[in-house]
């Protein structure tokens, strides 16, 4: 018999690749449960044949009249243009915000078919908290701000899609979904009043969007800044490893994300505090850095470019993939692999020295700067050895002393849920947010030296 979910929190990480989703799962009796097989790795990519559209496993084989990639990338483009909902795609024959939503069907039925698997049952009871992948769109310009909006629609008609259809109804990794099948439920989704109500809220910056969660149903939902899901299971971590009798400033950590995926790179800042005398933790994050549109990707590219010109050796996109990580001394020299890893380092540095902590940053009492390099890229050897020194001549710039500066380290993810790590840094967006504990990690526009004295009256230090 299977175990019904009491409440279930879910991480959805759609990339410009491929996308990953995570659980937890708490049942009756209190325990909370993870997969215990590790969910397979979905493509991006959107494929039609004939009337029919259908989303695969990464690097599955599928027949198709033809394909629709990095759909991600597109919602940042042409922030005036056509209509996300009603402007239908030549090719996949349906608009970008219905190929948008079609993925993430796929990704949710995929968490249901897994949870299923593992004799596990969603209830009508269930309370489900689903938290969505958000890159560090922050800015005001018509880009980010289009790109945000568009992102939220996704998420709010989501919400109503698991309503209108159930769990048991969403669409299956492999199966094939009739397009104008597709369009009429998206069509019944977008009309129901409650989807209408909360569409027309939309937030009106980066912070509220990331603070802000919504519900229908038993269904609650929020977005989460990737920089932030992905450094909070590496957060948690290095708390853990603190004993709770140690001094305060023992709890004090500094922690610097840096995600490099396929198509961009995402930096954030993390800080932790504890209660005077208690064991309670506070998390903050701090405003992230503009998203950098240049990661993973770039490198492929480049690397297939080198093997073809030095080797006559045509790389495919999936091989070049695979030697990024696991086979660079052939490579690893090369002038355009030190320029790729300059200009990420450079980005980060040039975040580092900006972040808004007066008060944390440059205190000697706390342990050095953490640094923590996640995404399918983030692993790319010496790519950790760049970003470490780079941010150092940024703390130095900014003024922070040497002993301070000099202290700051690379810290490994401790996998989980792969023992392969390059695996783990890949899943760090998706297994950070479904952590059921992760709405303790709390968005912080800056951390200012005169705090320091009024929460310290208030027991925090």
């Amino acid at each position: 018999m299977a175990a019904s979910i009491r409440r279930l929190w879910v991480g959805v990480d759609w990339g410009t690749h491929s996308s990953k989703w995570w659980y937890t799962a708490e049942i009756a009796s209190g325990k909370q449960i993870q997969p215990k097989a590790l969910p397979s790795v979905v493509d991006s990519t959107i494929y039609r044949s004939g009337d029919d559209l259908q989303v695969g496993r990464e690097r599955a084989r599928i027949k198709r009249d033809l394909a629709d990639a990095r759909l991600k990338r597109l919602l940042l483009k042409d922030p005036q243009g056509a209509s996300y909902w009603d402007a239908i795609r030549d090719g996949i024959g349906i608009s970008l915000g219905e190929a948008a939503l079609l993925t993430r069907g796929y990704l949710l039925g995929d968490v249901a078919s897994h949870v299923a698997a593992e004799n596990l049952e969603l209830a009508p009871s269930t309370e489900v908290h689903a938290r969505f992948s958000l890159p560090n769109w922050i800015d005001s310009d018509s880009e980010h701000v289009a790109a945000r909006k568009r992102m939220y629609q996704t998420t709010v008609i989501c919400a109503g899609l698991i309503r209108l259809l159930g769990w048991e109804h969403l669409p299956a990794i492999g199966t094939k979904v009739n397009l104008s099948e597709w369009r009429d439920v998206v069509g019944r989704v977008r009309s129901m009043p409650d989807v209408q109500q909360i569409l027309g809220r939309s937030p009106n910056d980066f912070a509220e969007m990331v603070e802000g969660t919504n519900s229908i149903g038993g269904i609650s939902w929020r977005l989460v800044a990737e920089s932030s899901a992905a450094g909070y299971v590496p957060l948690c971590q290095l708390l853990r490893d603190v004993p709770r009798s140690s001094k305060t400033q023992k709890h004090w950590v500094k922690l610097l994300v840096v995600d490099v995926g396929a198509g961009y790179t995402d930096t954030g800042y993390l800080v932790s505090s504890r209660k005077v005398g208690d064991s309670e933790l506070l998390m903050n994050y701090l405003p992230p850095a503009r998203t950098l549109d240049y990661a993973g990707e770039q490198l492929t590219e480049m690397l297939r470019d080198f093997y073809l010109r030095e080797h006559n050796r045509d790389l495919s996109v999936e091989e070049a993939e695979t030697m990024k990580l696991t086979a660079p001394d052939k490579w690893n020299g090369q002038q355009f692999v030190r320029d790729w890893r300059e200009r990420i380092a450079k980005s980060v540095a040039d975040y580092i020295f900006h972040v808004p902590d007066e008060a944390r940053l440059g205190e000697p009492a706390i342990d050095g700067l953490k640094i923590v390099l996640t995404g399918g890229s983030g692993l790319v050897p010496a790519l950790d050895d760049a970003v470490k020194a780079a941010v150092i001549d940024s703390l130095g710039r900014r003024g922070v002393p040497g002993n301070v500066a000099s202290r700051t380290e690379i810290v490994k993810i401790r996998p989980r849920i792969a023992s392969d790590p390059i695996d783990a840094a890949r899943r760090a967006v998706s297994t950070g947010s479904a952590q059921s504990d992760f709405a303790a990690l709390a968005y912080r526009e800056s951390f200012v030296k005169a705090m320091r004295t009024v929460v310290a009256k208030k027991g925090w230090v």
